[in-house]
């Protein structure tokens, strides 16, 4: 018996191996063929996405040019996505909300996030602390690279778009958010401007309900004027030859001439919304006296409080003025927090004063408003609606007035417009693009390892199959 007949001959496995060299080369290609199909029906079926960087330019520490806070929804505010609903074929508005991304970020911040990801790889037996330290750091350097920009992503397939429809509405959102943040949330003018309820024109002001309204308009225009002079930039603005200053004037004028006569007569019944009224300014009276006497207590506490505290303080320097090294020391911590204390008290203090000068400026003014109204007590029954003031005033009287009131209100947005516009040339866009719009590719770099990987696995299956299948036997 031959010891050597089980032995394997290379050269019968090469020449098997060759005879099924179609297989070896076959097997391999169809396994890559199968996994480009599969990635790209895998991404066909996807649904895919745009997406780009843009700069925010015009804010400045995450924050409008007015102070507002600004935040990465605000490109998906109601009105935003209304805009975008008229200007593209989107069945439901509601799905731009869901279908766009928006959040903070540059390109730059994700060239940090990957030394960021290197660095924990590169340390990955560092200590607890250590680690700790990386994230610090790097936290810093991401939030202060990202928030200086952000990054949108739609998803034009969710939103039934094509692909050059996706793009079109990818650059015209912030377009669009920067356009109604602009004109409609005035987020250029001072912020207390903003909160400052809207003017209104069509105000009857020979009511008692209008009368309050009217009222009210001019003091929230009155408001608005004194923003606009603290600001040098609309100090001389003018708007149909008025200005900030000349407008304040033509109010006083008009509260003086025209709107004291009416208001006196409209409020001057004794029954109806004007009696209701003087209620509640009375009561009002009432209430802000128990206030100021309460903040009068707690002036009279504070100061004496203060008054004590400087007495003990001013005796122990005495008492320990031929003390030894030691006793002076502790009395140094001593005198530093008793100066602690009276500087808390200081503050409190003031605060306590700025309080009560607000208080009475509010009490002062409800006096006058009362005064103003007059003395009910001759003017006969009415219905509160204005006929008091009718049989003081003329017709004619109280229609140039209703006239003098519209032609305030409309210099005053006129005013609000030009500031507005000025305000905004000098910012004419809140940001600007960094990144072209990239949407996903084909075949990406990880996809042509799983081709690679399949080549390989075919090779190897397809060796073991040529290795296996049994020779084919030639006739003699």
């Amino acid at each position: 018996m031959d010891p050597y007949g089980d032995e394997i001959s290379i050269g019968e496995l090469i020449e098997k191996l060759w005879r099924k060299r179609g297989l070896i080369v076959f097997l391999p290609l169809v396994l890559a063929g199968l996994t480009v199909a599969g990635l790209l029906l895998t991404k066909a079926t996807s649904a895919e996405k745009l997406s780009y960087y843009i700069e925010l330019t015009g804010l400045k520490d995450n924050a409008y040019p007015n102070g507002t806070a600004f935040s990465p929804q605000d490109l998906l505010n109601p009105q935003v996505t209304a805009e975008l609903g008229q200007r593209f074929p989107v069945k439901n508005t509601g799905d731009l909300g869901e279908s766009i991304q928006v959040q903070f970020g540059t390109p730059l911040s994700e060239g940090v996030l990957t030394e960021y990801r290197a660095a924990l790889s590169a340390n990955s037996k560092a200590s607890p602390e250590e680690i700790a330290l990386i994230n610090q750091r790097y936290e810093e350097r991401v939030n202060a690279t990202a928030r200086r920009g952000l990054r949108i992503e739609v998803d034009y397939v969710g939103l039934g778009l094509t692909k050059s429809q996706g793009t079109e509405l990818a650059y015209a959102l912030p377009q669009v958010w920067n356009q109604v943040f602009s004109s409609r949330f005035r987020i250029f003018l001072d912020a207390g401007i903003a909160s400052l309820p809207t003017v209104e024109t069509d105000v009857d002001i020979t009511t008692t309900v209008g009368a309050l309204e009217a009222e009210l308009q001019l003091t929230s225009i009155k408001e608005g004027i004194g923003i606009l002079k603290e600001d040098a930039r609309f100090r001389a603005l003018q708007a149909n030859g008025v200005s900030p200053g000349d407008l304040e004037r033509k109010i006083t004028d008009f509260q003086r001439i025209y709107f004291d006569p009416i208001y006196s007569g409209t409020f001057s019944e004794e029954i109806g919304l004007s009696a209701i009224y003087r209620r509640d300014l009375v009561l009002e009276l009432a209430e802000l006296d128990a206030s100021l006497e309460e903040l009068n207590e707690r002036i009279v506490a504070i100061t004496e409080l203060q008054r004590t505290n400087t007495g003990s303080s001013t005796g122990r320097n005495e008492f320990n003025s031929g003390s030894s090294q030691v006793q002076i020391e502790g009395d140094a911590l001593n005198q530093l927090v008793t100066l602690s204390r009276t500087a808390s008290l200081a503050e409190y203090l003031q605060a306590s004063f700025d309080e009560r000068i607000e208080l009475i400026q509010r009490k002062a003014t409800i006096n006058t408003r009362l005064q103003k109204m007059g003395d009910s007590s001759g003017s006969g029954s009415g219905s509160g609606s204005g006929s008091g003031s009718g049989r003081l005033l003329s017709d004619d009287f109280l229609a140039i007035a209703s006239d003098r009131l519209s032609n305030i209100m409309s210099l005053y947005s006129s005013l609000l417009t030009e500031a507005q516009a000025t305000a905004r040339s000098e910012t004419p866009t809140l940001y600007a693009v960094t990144s072209q719009i990239q949407g996903q590719k084909l075949i990406e770099k990880r996809d042509g390892l799983f081709v690679i990987l399949s080549l390989a696995l075919g090779g190897m299956l397809a060796l073991v199959i040529a290795l296996l299948l049994p020779a084919r036997s030639t006739s003699q």
